[in-house]
């Protein structure tokens, strides 16, 4: 017979340590996989905008291109009208470049929470295994709130016999 407190714990203690570590282990694998989509949420919340910022660049300069038609037309003066150009062709290069970087920005997004997925099929692997081959794991320490109802124990030393030879 065995003096190791664990191995007296109640069926209904035993019940309540596994609900609670199950309960701790699924929180704690949400809370990963919100951490993890949150970096993605805010990288393609980036390249959204520059999206955007481009799109109403490219807004305004079609108003630029019909004006500088239509001045283009009506004076057939290169001063007035180039400057009209000058200013669309310009608008058009900066709607491009943040067209560019929202594009590449949104080529980093990964919204596959590759942690929590390799954490859970670990945790489903070891739980798999302790299940399957049960005795040949070792366990995890137990948790402070668990340690509670453990009687103290005092170490007990044993003289070593090939000592007093």
């Amino acid at each position: 017979m065995s003096m190791d407190p664990r191995q007296e714990r109640t069926l209904g203690q035993l019940v309540a340590s596994a609900t609670q570590d199950i309960s701790t282990l699924v929180r704690s694998e949400i809370a990963l996989a919100k951490a993890e989509v949150s970096v993605q949420v805010k990288k393609a919340g980036v390249g959204g905008g520059l999206l955007a910022g481009a799109a109403v660049i490219a807004f305004y300069s079609v108003y630029f291109i019909f004006t500088t038609i239509a001045e283009g037309i009506q004076a057939l003066g290169l001063p007035r009208w180039l400057s009209f150009l000058i200013v669309t062709v310009f608008m058009l290069l900066v709607a491009g470049v943040l067209a560019l970087l929202g594009v590449k920005k949104m080529k980093t997004v990964n919204p596959t929470p590759e942690k929590t997925i390799s954490e859970a099929q670990t945790t489903v692997a070891a739980l798999k295994s302790a299940t399957e081959h049960p005795g040949t794991t070792v366990p995890a320490p137990r948790p402070e709130w668990d340690r509670k109802d453990l009687p103290s124990t005092t170490a007990v030393t044993t003289p070593d016999p090939s000592r007093d030879a």
